[in-house]
């Protein structure tokens, strides 16, 4: 379970503190209505998204970083595919209530129906894909804006979630509402940076990506 998690944590989209500030190049975004607005336009015409990912832990403690790559499928409503490519083979699916994470020896099926911690996490995942993150009483959530960006910041409220983040950050790409790059701090210092490229809106994707047998 502990792995689980910690990969999980790793798909998820760098500051090591929960009090939101205005990060450099961004102002507060105070009356988010237009933007929720938008945000729920654009996932109800978003049917499919497949990008390729780059992502990068930074360990504090061991003052290194870990670089990875891999595939990103996601399919309405409630599927995604994480696929790790380089420098190692891992394979992590949502379908549903269902999660499968499978790397190079074997593979483990879980039930998030379950455990809330998985419920929490399975339902981020969703929301930033569906742009309904605003409404997930999860996390609080602040909103700011760029010439290019939205960035969402969400500080977690309950203690499964503040057990894992720090924080959430989730950067929007104005040209499309697509997420640009998720980054995600834990509780010890660590972060991760996942930022998407060659995004493809609406092609055709086939459910057997998206199997968890």
């Amino acid at each position: 379970m502990q792995k689980l998690l910690f990969t999980i944590i790793l798909c998820l989209s760098t500051l090591l503190y929960a009090q939101a500030q205005t990060p450099a190049g961004f102002k507060v975004l105070s009356n988010t209505a237009a933007l929720q607005t938008s945000l729920a336009a654009t996932a109800r015409s978003t049917q499919t998204i497949a990008s390729d990912f780059n992502q990068v832990k930074h360990m504090k403690m061991m003052n290194d970083k870990v670089s990875s790559k891999g595939k990103f499928y996601f399919k309405k409503e409630d599927k995604i595919r994480i696929e790790y490519v380089s420098p190692f083979q891992y394979l992590l699916v949502m379908n549903g209530g269902q999660i499968m994470v499978r790397d190079e020896q074997k593979s483990n099926k879980i039930n998030t129906r379950n455990s809330k911690t998985m419920q929490s996490v399975n339902k981020v995942m969703m929301d930033c894909m569906r742009g309904t993150v605003f409404g997930n009483k999860d996390f609080d959530v602040k909103a700011f804006d760029s010439k290019g960006q939205y960035l969402l910041q969400l500080i977690p409220v309950n203690s499964a979630m503040k057990g894992l983040f720090a924080r959430i950050e989730v950067y929007l790409d104005k040209a499309d509402n697509s997420v640009g790059k998720l980054v995600m701090s834990e509780q010890g210092g660590d972060y991760t940076e996942m930022s998407f490229s060659n995004k493809k809106i609406n092609t055709s994707l086939s459910d057997a990506l998206f199997s968890v047998r």
